[in-house]
């Protein structure tokens, strides 16, 4: 008897103890939502995405109504995101947006899925498809957002992604003309002159279709397209070149191959 009373406290703090410690987890000795969410953020701000992502991912599935749903869905996106994988965190970001419309996190998850888009976008010499649907995005967000912190960059982007689809035409153009297709290859200067005639290609794409009309030896067109557009060129080396280009072609100088060698 009297050991039980010398040692009693010692049971009861004990005791106390094993309560305290199941006081995160459920009667199966799980770990509860805040738990797994707390975890998360640990991982995440020591940049273990995978693992954090697993984390967020638990809370979003297992408690999908709790108060860590939303926000563990936003860092579970974000986890994808930094892991590069921006077809799964394009995914994430626009299911975050559609459940939970009024998150805290609106603008810039709006924002990663527009860059996931971005990065999605492929060298200039693929098809752009995805590049335009990234420059619409981006154009819709400043629109939706303009005093956003992000608006001087996304219209970067634009710029940006807008030159490589100018690209795009351009050099299908350039390609036409060395196989002296030259209407083929007017057709795709037209569209850089159309569409992105404020690109630094632009002039490059005028230099194109003087030389496409020198191609057909018509130096008579040529000399016309260059006085139409003589007030477009904002380079006066190109506008030189096209000038020289002519010249040399009115002097019979001018061949396909002396334009290969400096546009190779």
């Amino acid at each position: 008897m009297l050991i039980i009373k010398r040692y009693g406290w010692l049971s009861l703090v004990l005791i106390g103890l094993i309560l305290i410690g199941c006081a995160g987890r459920d009667s199966r000795g799980q770990l509860e939502p805040e738990e797994h969410f707390a975890k998360a953020q640990d991982l995440f701000a020591r940049e273990k995405w995978a693992r954090a992502a697993e984390e967020f991912n638990w809370v979003v599935l297992n408690n999908p109504a709790g108060n860590r749903a939303a926000e563990a869905q936003y860092y579970y996106a974000e986890c994808l995101f930094q892991q590069k994988l921006y077809v799964e965190a394009e995914l994430e970001y626009e299911r975050l947006l559609r459940r939970w419309a009024n998150t805290e996190h609106l603008v810039e998850a709006r924002y990663r899925s527009v860059q996931c888009l971005v990065e999605q976008s492929p060298k200039y010499y693929h098809d752009q498809g995805i590049t335009g649907e990234a420059v619409d995005e981006l154009q819709q967000f400043i629109d939706d957002f303009p005093d956003s912190e992000y608006v001087d960059e996304a219209e970067k982007l634009i710029d940006e992604l807008r030159f490589k689809i100018a690209r795009k035409y351009y050099e299908a153009g350039r390609q036409y003309l060395k196989w002296e297709e030259s209407e083929s290859a007017r057709l795709y200067f037209n569209r850089v002159l159309t569409l992105y005639y404020d690109t630094e290609l632009a002039d490059q794409a005028r230099l194109g279709m003087v030389i496409s009309f020198l191609i057909e030896e018509d130096s008579v067109g040529a000399q016309a397209y260059l006085e139409e557009s003589l007030e477009r060129f904002s380079s006066l080396k190109l506008l030189k070149e096209a000038e020289n280009f002519i010249a040399r072609a009115q002097e019979g100088k001018f061949d396909l191959a002396f334009y290969q060698r400096l546009y190779k």
